[in-house]
Parts: C-alpha cells; structure tokens; sequence
C-alpha cells in the first residue's frame, strides 16, 4: 500500500523526519546493504522485483552507496511543509525511478520547484547552520529512540522498521495489541553466548 492510501485508510499524518543514514549505521556499528558485495546485488535484485510488483519504472541511482546529505537537507528544509511527504516520494522517484543525481543542486532545484515549493537560493538556503544542526539533532534523536535503519516509523514509542513492516503497523492502529513486552524484556536480558564484535586475543 502506497504512503498516501495508507495515511487515508487510517486516517493518520504522516510526519517525514529525514536522518543521516550513514549516522545511523556509524552509530549503530552496522555497514550498509550496499557495501558489502553480495547484499549490494541483492539489494539491486530485490529493489527490481518490488518496483515490478508494483509497477514502478527502475532506473537505479548512478552509483550505490551514493551521497544523499544534500537531499536530506532539502527535506529539512521544508519538513514542516504539508508537502513534506510529496518531496519525498518525489525525490525518491527522481533518484530510484529516473536515476537522477541528487548531489547536483539543479536536479534538486527541480524537483523542489515542480511541487510549487520555493527553489530560490536553494543551495545557499541548505548551508544554513540551523538546516545542518537541525538534521544532525533529528539523527540524534532517532539513535536515542534505538533507529538504526530507514524508513522507520515511530507509533507511540514502538519502532516499525521496512516497508514491508506496513501491515504491522496497520494492525496496531487498528487496535490489535502488541507483543508483550515482558516477553521481548526477558529474551534481552539474556547474555551473548555469540559476540563477534568482541575481537579475539
């Protein structure tokens, strides 16, 4: 189910909080799915058999990992714009659907000005300490709450990581109660039997 059928079939507001996905994964001591070889052709794959399903056109960006801070900071700039959600559909689309560059100004500058938003001195406007300090405090933010992985959302305290993880949510806000969390506290109070984090003497 599509971001806006979703939010009018459960008549929610989706509030987009862009974070720096490589902050997440440095402060979550992960890698990418795209730095390691054999993820990085899965992630290709799986991306194309989700955009077949769903009818999208797949370009893919020029590179993966690619830079994406200034996108991040566009979307910041108008987060609090209603639509928030439309940037970033449309920004995901430009990059994944066409295969745009969203390093380059002028790619952002049009995608930003297609949706009526105000493009002027755009590049000047996302240098601007409160837009840099902002995404840094949101990223943050989203490390306290125990993200480690985009997209995320956050439904009262509880964290629903993936896209596929939409039907779950959904059932939440349908009033099905959640797992019991003496359960899910008791299994992580247990030891590592297994840390390979740990390196070896």
């Amino acid at each position: 189910m599509k971001a806006k059928d979703f939010a009018v079939v459960h008549d929610v507001h989706w509030l987009p909080r862009p974070v720096v996905y490589a902050a997440l994964l440095s402060g979550s001591g992960l890698v990418g799915p795209a730095e390691a070889d054999s993820k990085r052709r899965y992630t290709f794959m799986d991306a194309a058999r989700l955009a077949d399903e769903a009818g999208l056109q797949l370009v893919g960006p020029p590179g993966h990992p690619f830079r994406s801070l200034e996108a991040l900071r566009v979307q910041f700039l108008f987060q609090g714009s209603e639509k928030a959600l439309d940037l970033a559909i449309t920004v995901a689309q430009a990059c994944w659907g066409l295969g745009k560059d969203l390093t380059d100004m002028s790619v952002l500058k049009d995608l930003v000005g297609s949706l009526g938003l105000d493009s002027e001195s755009l590049d000047a406007r996302i240098k601007d300490s409160r837009v840099k300090d902002g995404l840094r405090r949101q990223t943050e933010e989203s490390l306290a709450l125990g993200v480690f992985g985009v997209p995320t959302c956050v439904y009262e305290g509880e964290l629903f990581w993936g896209q596929d993880r939409l039907p779950q949510l959904s059932a939440r806000l349908q009033g099905t109660p959640g797992p019991d969390l003496s359960h899910v506290k008791e299994a992580l109070s247990r030891p590592y039997l297994v840390d390979r984090r740990k390196k070896k003497p």
